[in-house]
């Protein structure tokens, strides 16, 4: 299996620090969640869903994780069926996106193969499945066969020792939602209670994380986690000072303006695995603007005349002009 240098990461730029944790699990990045699940953080040889509606922060907590196991020397895949993944949010959660696998399938189908082929051949140490929030392309198939699938994929997992992390948004199908609860070790419910603002603008969330399923510890657990948004400019020192924050309640998402920011996806067919012990590419490149043409400048003659296609047309026989001039001036008088 393909290992990473584990690089230094600055334990400020994560709201937990960074945390080796346990040979069972990997942490969160939030000490709050992290002390309330059984085994101090997410499984690693175990699935884990975290169901939770838009802007509730599942997210966040799952680009976290992936954080972590990176810190610690993890190769890290994500499945985004759901095209979600945001390069500059992956960043500011700390996640470096050259030792990111990236697979886009186009069908529930695929991505559950996809899955398995990562499985068997151990190539990653966490693998990140991002169901998306629309009908998808195989999710008729029967609850039978969603059973045997996911089941399959758990119990590679714990043989592989591979953390699977599944992201489950609100509107599944109610046969695979309740797959996913049977198969998942671990189950996160995250709600959004309150927005954080500084001044006008939205930097940040509470959100509460609430844990309906543990095999490890206790169920029913909750946790309030302060999330805040990181854009890498000068209002980001103002978030570390607890007073110039303020927390809202209200339903409506605020309205945050962002920079446009387009970066290329990868894309591995199915059937496909990279070669083990390789290191991965990476999966982002900045594009090079081009250098913009020179500008020549010709010399005019001072007594050159303008060429035939150049010079005005002239006025046709009968016309009038539309403005005509006054000699000696405007008349002020007149105005």
């Amino acid at each position: 299996m393909a290992s990473q240098p584990t690089p230094a990461i600055d334990p400020g730029e994560m709201p937990g620090g960074v945390s080796v944790g346990s040979d069972r699990a990997i942490p969160t990045g939030f000490r709050a969640l992290d002390a309330i699940l059984g085994l101090g953080g997410l499984p690693r040889a175990a699935a884990t869903a975290i169901h939770g509606e838009g802007t509730s922060g599942k997210t966040t907590l799952a680009l976290q994780a992936v954080a972590q196991a990176q810190a610690a020397g993890g190769i890290v895949a994500y499945l985004d069926l759901a095209r979600s993944l945001d390069p500059v949010e992956a960043v500011a959660r700390g996640v470096q996106l050259e030792w990111l696998v990236v697979l886009t399938p186009d069908s529930l189908e695929e991505a559950l193969a996809m899955a398995a082929m990562l499985l068997q051949d151990r190539t990653v140490d966490l693998l990140l499945l991002d169901l998306p929030n629309r009908p998808l392309s195989g999710a008729g198939l029967s609850a039978a066969v969603l059973a045997e699938r996911f089941d399959r994929l758990a119990a590679l997992a714990r043989r592989a020792g591979v953390q699977l992390l599944v992201l489950e948004p609100p509107n599944l199908p109610s046969a695979l939602s309740s797959v996913l609860t049977q198969v998942s070790a671990l189950r996160l419910e995250l709600s959004r209670r309150a927005w954080i603002r500084l001044g006008r603008d939205v930097v940040g969330q509470r959100t509460e994380v609430r844990v309906s399923r543990d095999r490890f510890g206790p169920p029913g657990r909750a946790a309030e986690l302060r999330i805040l948004y990181t854009e890498g400019g000068l209002r980001d020192a103002c978030l570390a000072r607890g007073e110039l924050l303020r927390e809202t309640v209200g339903l409506a998402a605020p309205v945050r303006l962002m920079p446009a920011v387009t970066a290329p996806r990868a894309v591995v067919q199915a059937g496909v695995a990279p070669p083990r012990g390789s290191r991965p590419t990476a999966l982002f490149r900045a594009v090079r603007p081009s250098p913009p043409l020179p500008f020549r400048r010709t010399p005019v003659p001072a007594d050159a005349t303008p060429s035939s296609s150049l010079a005005p047309p002239s006025p046709s026989p009968g016309s009038q002009p539309s403005f005509s001039a006054i000699r000696g001036g405007a008349d002020r008088s007149g105005r």
